[in-house]
């Protein structure tokens, strides 16, 4: 069973030459995330949060560990896709947490 709609959405998608990453990322005005999907669930949950460490040390300035323990305490996981054979999860964390 899954809920189907439509909407009218804009996005923007930069491409920055020269630059890869290996998973989805995605920033709202409030909040960056990274997205996993693998099977099983706890390994979809694993990349998305290692792809927003990732994120954090690179374009935020923080230490892998300091960013592990912060997300540990003030990360935000949203479950995606559950149908097909992988799942997707989302790793977030708010920007007002990591730009103070």
């Amino acid at each position: 069973m899954a809920v189907e709609y439509s909407a009218t959405v804009t996005i923007r998608v930069d491409l920055i030459k020269g630059w890869t990453i290996d998973w989805p990322r995605l920033e709202t005005a409030d909040l960056i995330m990274a997205i996993g999907s693998a099977r099983p669930l706890e390994d979809a949950t694993r990349i998305a949060y290692r792809e927003l460490i990732r994120w954090m040390v690179a374009e935020f300035g923080f230490d892998k560990w300091d960013a592990y323990m912060l997300l540990s305490q003030c990360g935000i996981v949203r479950l995606g896709n559950f149908v097909d054979p992988k799942y997707s999860v989302a790793a977030a964390v708010r920007k007002t947490i990591i730009t103070c």
